[in-house]
């Protein structure tokens, strides 16, 4: 059987599910600001003598790549793996929920154009990682049975991401984000290099 390929890689995907979560969470939020966090940048001594008396939640997204098995089919697959799946559920006891989303394209055209994105729940209680297969179509048809892995409508993606986040202060966020990263990658302490590689969620502050 052929291997579902990428054409894109997540950052680029980043450029459409950023701005797209981001006015999903405003119809509940007033304040979202998406972070890449870094320890000696968003964690720096000026950083936390900014932000020392605020106190703001959390929620994270891994950003996902649609892959084609070739040009001429239409089916998207969306690949979850045993990392993600570890982080994700980290983040769950921490009090950051976290969710992947994966814009519906096939080109770099549709990817401009305004394209759909699914949002995926990563809290399922196993580490076994997945795949998910998607026609392009409108709306977006499932082609295998996974559909509770998806959140059906925005409302349902709100409720599940405002019940979850827990108030923070930057100092508690950034160890979260530490511990989610290591506990991604089944790391048992931490080192300077270990942010680096891996998979890493984008996080959102909201107020």
């Amino acid at each position: 059987m052929d291997k579902a390929k990428s054409f894109i890689c997540e950052h680029t995907a980043e450029y459409i599910l950023i701005p797209n979560l981001k006015n999903i969470l405003h119809k509940r939020f007033s304040i979202i600001t998406p972070i890449f966090p870094w320890t000696t940048r968003e964690g720096s001594i000026i950083s936390r003598q900014l932000h020392k008396h605020d106190k703001f939640r959390v929620v994270g997204l891994y950003p996902r790549r649609p892959k084609l098995i070739s040009a001429n089919n239409s089916e998207i697959t969306i690949k979850i793996n045993d990392q993600i799946l570890l982080g994700a559920q980290c983040g769950m006891k921490l009090g950051i929920p976290i969710i992947a989303g994966c814009p519906l394209v096939i080109n770099f055209w549709a990817l401009g154009n305004n394209p759909n994105c699914v949002w995926l729940k990563l809290d399922q209680g196993s580490i076994d990682g997945f795949e998910l297969k998607v026609e392009n179509i409108q709306p977006p048809f499932l082609v295998n049975q996974m559909s509770r892995f998806l959140f059906s409508n925005e409302e349902e993606l709100l409720t599940y991401l405002d019940e979850r986040a827990e108030p923070k202060d930057l100092d508690t966020a950034m160890l979260s984000f530490i511990t989610i990263k290591r506990a991604s990658r089944r790391l048992e302490s931490h080192s300077y290099f270990m942010l680096m590689g891996g998979y890493k969620p984008v996080y959102f502050l909201l107020k």
